[in-house]
C-alpha cells in the first residue's frame, strides 16, 4: 500500500541516554483498547529497553502490544472502565533534524505460507497476517541539522519518522504515521540559482502507527 503526503519529519534521540519513568499514568480511548502515556515527555520509548505494562498494578505478560513510537499499550480486548493501566520502562529525548515538504511511504504484509504437504484441495494456505514491514522517502531543504542525519544512516543509529496527513480528507492537522526507522540513503541536490535540497529514504524497525 502506497502513501503520499506534503509535511513531515524526522526526529534523532540527543546525546542524552534513554532516561527511566516509573508507574506513569495512561490515558485510555473510547474503546478503552488504547491507552497512551499521559505524560507527554515520557512519548517516545526506548527500542531496546523493557517496558513493564500494569494493570491496577498487576504486571501483565501477554494480551497487548505496544507502540513504542507514541508510547501507547495497544490491547488485544478491551479493559473495564475503573481498571488503571500504568507502565514503567525508559523513554528517550529527541530533537528535530529536518521537515519534509514531500513525503511516500510504502507498507506491506506478506502472508506466511503454510501449505501442507500434497494439499488435497490442491491450493497453497497462507496465514493471512504475516510479516508486516513499511518504508519511507521524503524530501526536505538542506539546513545545519542535516549532517547530523548522515552521521546516523552512516552509524544506523535509529530515529523517529513522523508524517502528516495534513489536507487528506477528514483528517485533523495533528493526523499522522510515526515510528522508529534507520535510513538507508541520503542524496543532496546543489543546483545553481536554488537552494540546497536532499532527499532520504530508510526502512521501519518497529510498529508504523497512525493517530
Amino acid at each position: 500500500m502506497a502513501i503520499s503526503g506534503r509535511l513531515g519529519a524526522v526526529y534523532v534521540q540527543t546525546a542524552t541516554a534513554p532516561q527511566t519513568f516509573t508507574t506513569q499514568a495512561t490515558t485510555a480511548n473510547s474503546a478503552r483498547t488504547r491507552y497512551t502515556i499521559t505524560n507527554t515527555t515520557y512519548r517516545y520509548w526506548s527500542l531496546t529497553d523493557a517496558i513493564s505494562v500494569y494493570v491496577d498494578a498487576v504486571l501483565q505478560t501477554s494480551g497487548y502490544t505496544l507502540e513504542r513510537a507514541g508510547g501507547v499499550v495497544v490491547f488485544a480486548t478491551p479493559r473495564g472502565p475503573a481498571e488503571a493501566v500504568t507502565v514503567t520502562g525508559k523513554y528517550v529525548t529527541l530533537a528535530q533534524a529536518a521537515g519534509f515538504y514531500n513525503w511516500s511511504a510504502e507498507v506491506g504484509n506478506e502472508p506466511i505460507d503454510v501449505t501442507e504437504f500434497q494439499p488435497t484441495s490442491g491450493w497453497r494456505s497462507f496465514l493471512q497476517v504475516g510479516i508486516k514491514e513499511w518504508s519511507f522517502s521524503a524530501e526536505a531543504y538542506w539546513t545545519a541539522n542535516d549532517p547530523t542525519l548522515f552521521t546516523r544512516l552512516t552509524a544506523g543509529s535509529p530515529v523517529v519518522v513522523v508524517l502528516y496527513m495534513t489536507g487528506a480528507g477528514g483528517q485533523t492537522a495533528d493526523t499522522r504515521f510515526e515510528g522508529y526507522a534507520v535510513l538507508d540513503s541520503e542524496g543532496i541536490e546543489n543546483t545553481s540559482g536554488d537552494v540546497v535540497k536532499f532527499s532520504i529514504s530508510g526502512t521501519g524497525l518497529d510498529v508504523f502507527a497512525y493517530r
